[in-house]
């Protein structure tokens, strides 16, 4: 039987450039993929549209701007993720990040797949080669390091992929004070992993003391303060790995916050909003693109 990788999609931004792009990663020998997007809101809707509409409409574009226009080229339907691969779910706007995992569970049995990438849909796919790099290639990964801890700071070394791990994220900066602190944007989490976590299910429902956001029946985008609440999960993961002392069990895929060879995460929806690292972070995206050979 041949073993099995399960990619779980939020639904909400619907860039044509992900959906298209994302299920022509390869396939390594003897693995299945399968593909679930699990919408928020119908890619069809005004308010997925409109908000899209001024970046492909505009002019005189920047470096970041260029690159959401790659991602939201066209709006696209329904019918085309389908026939891109996907199978489409559509739940209640309750609370983001791996919730998506929560409600497809509801459904479908996570045992059936060895690891699980959660993905938003307002990333930049730069590479096909996601699945048989973990796979096949033995690529080498960044490992942070227990004993360096310096509040959510650690050091790191790079190690092969095939190394044990149970956790990967997209990419680590240690110069930002909560370097370590699981983004959920582009996340890769094994089998075993969910097998530890409380009734097998991420604790999406801790308010950090900000109240519990939920936007059921909500079809607009709102800014960063408006579900700022949404970054306690983050943190409620992050105490999970160390609660279970799985912070050698982690690994990333870059040392560049947001970046990696496999894609660049959006932020709220598009590439120019990333408030991360300012020019420097700009700086580190124009070297990968053009390493990746994409400028």
């Amino acid at each position: 039987m041949n073993k099995k990788i399960l990619v779980l999609a939020t639904g909400w931004h619907f860039s044509s450039q992900f959906y298209t792009q994302m299920t022509k990663q390869k396939i390594p020998k003897d693995w299945e993929i399968d593909y679930f997007c699990v919408a928020h809101r119908p890619p069809e809707h005004k308010d997925t549209i409109s908000e899209k509409k001024h970046i492909r409409e505009q002019e005189g574009d920047t470096f970041l701007t260029q690159l959401d226009k790659m991602m939201y080229e066209y709006p696209i339907t329904t019918e085309q993720i389908e026939l891109c691969g996907w199978n489409y779910m559509l739940e209640p706007n309750t609370i983001g990040d791996m919730e998506v995992f929560n409600q497809w569970a509801e459904t479908y049995d996570y045992r059936d797949y060895d690891f699980i990438l959660i993905t938003h849909d307002d990333n930049l796919i730069l590479s096909d080669e996601l699945f048989t790099d973990i796979v096949e290639n033995n690529i080498k990964v960044h490992k942070p390091l227990p004993e360096t801890k310096r509040g959510h700071i650690f050091e790191t070394e790079e190690v092969s992929i095939e190394e044990d791990w149970y956790f990967i994220d997209n990419g680590y900066n240690q110069n930002i004070p909560k370097a370590f602190e699981p983004r959920g944007s582009f996340s890769i989490y094994k089998k075993e992993l969910i097998d530890m976590l409380p009734n097998n299910r991420f604790d999406m429902y801790q308010d950090g003391g900000k109240g519990i956001v939920t936007r059921v029946g909500e079809t607009k985008s709102v800014g960063h303060e408006g579900i700022s609440a949404w970054n306690t999960h983050a943190g409620t993961f992050r105490e999970f790995l160390y609660d279970g002392g799985l912070v050698e069990k982690t690994r990333y895929f870059s040392l560049t916050k947001r970046v990696s060879k496999y894609c660049v995460e959006g932020e709220r929806g598009f590439i120019h909003n990333s408030k991360a690292d300012g020019q420097t972070y700009i700086n580190d995206l124009q070297r990968k693109m053009t390493e990746l050979k994409w400028l």
